[in-house]
Order: structure tokens, then C-alpha cells, then sequence
């Protein structure tokens, strides 16, 4: 077996790292990005009023997404509540693509922000479906739930508990 054949097989094993990395950089991404939103502001305001339908308003909007972006960067980045965090942001993504840039498409620079908003939310609706993976808080908290409700049922069986 060649370097390259064992590399794969590595790879192949050991998937789970990846989604766990991808899950790390987008929580972190998004955490930059409500820093960001913060520092620039006048940009954010900007962007929600030439929506044109903002029926509320737009300071609570602005409001909404620094603090998605924040906290549930922040948690896709632990891995904490996995699929909440990831379904907070994605009225955000969803708005920044059907209402900020794809009615701008023809103009090329907003095209960029486009693709990578309707990136993010493709990534966003991954991970509120099949969650955080094995490296995160998540899936700390199940293993010892499990490991919990393991022992308990052993201690029943024994007779030790009603």
C-alpha cells in the first residue's frame, strides 16, 4: 500500500474530523462577522433599508443578526445546541440572499456576497439536520446521558434501585 492509498484510507476513517473542522470555521466565521457588523454598522443599516420591504424596524433587524451571528457563531463553534444555533442564523443567510444580494445579481460585486451567503446557508441547513458531529459539546453531553442511563439501568437490573 503507497502514501497516497494509506492517506485515503485515513481520510476515509476518519471523516468525521472534516465535518467537525468545516462546523468550527463556520462558527468562527460568523463570530468575525457579527464583530464586524458591529464596527460597521452604517453598512449593516444600509443593507437592510435597500431591501425596500422592511416592515419593522431596521435597527431590529441589525439588532437580530450581530447578535445570531454572535451567539450562535459562538455555539457552532463549541458544538453547543448544534442545530438551534444553526437554525437562528438562518434567517439572516436567508434573508441576505433573496433580499440583499440576488435582487443586485446583475451587478457583479454583490454576486461574490452571494455566493458565499447562499454558501454559508447550505452549510447552515447541514448542520440543523444532521447536527454538530463527534467533536463538540453535543456529543459530550450524549456520551454521558448515555453513559448515565447505562448505569442506571445496571443498577435496576441488579436490584439496587426500584
Amino acid at each position: 500500500m503507497n502514501k497516497l492509498e494509506r492517506c485515503g484510507s485515513w481520510l476515509r476513517a476518519h471523516e468525521d474530523i472534516f465535518i467537525d473542522l468545516v462546523r468550527i470555521y463556520l462558527g468562527c466565521g460568523l463570530f468575525v462577522k457579527a464583530f464586524h457588523l458591529m464596527g460597521n454598522r452604517d453598512y449593516l443599516m444600509q443593507a437592510i433599508g435597500d431591501t425596500g420591504g422592511v416592515w419593522f424596524g431596521a435597527a431590529a433587524i441589525a439588532q437580530y443578526v450581530i447578535t445570531a451571528h454572535l451567539v450562535g457563531g459562538a455555539m457552532l463553534a463549541l458544538g453547543l445546541v448544534t442545530r438551534l444555533a444553526a437554525l437562528m442564523q438562518l434567517p439572516v443567510l436567508l434573508g441576505a440572499v433573496f433580499a440583499v444580494y440576488l435582487p443586485r445579481m446583475a451587478n457583479m460585486e454583490p454576486r461574490q456576497n452571494l455566493e458565499y451567503a447562499a454558501l454559508v446557508c447550505f452549510l447552515l441547513v447541514l448542520f440543523s439536520v444532521f447536527g454538530a458531529g463527534r467533536f463538540s459539546v453535543d456529543s459530550m453531553i450524549a456520551r454521558k446521558w448515555r453513559e448515565l442511563r447505562g448505569e442506571e439501568e445496571d443498577m435496576r437490573a441488579a436490584g439496587e434501585m426500584p
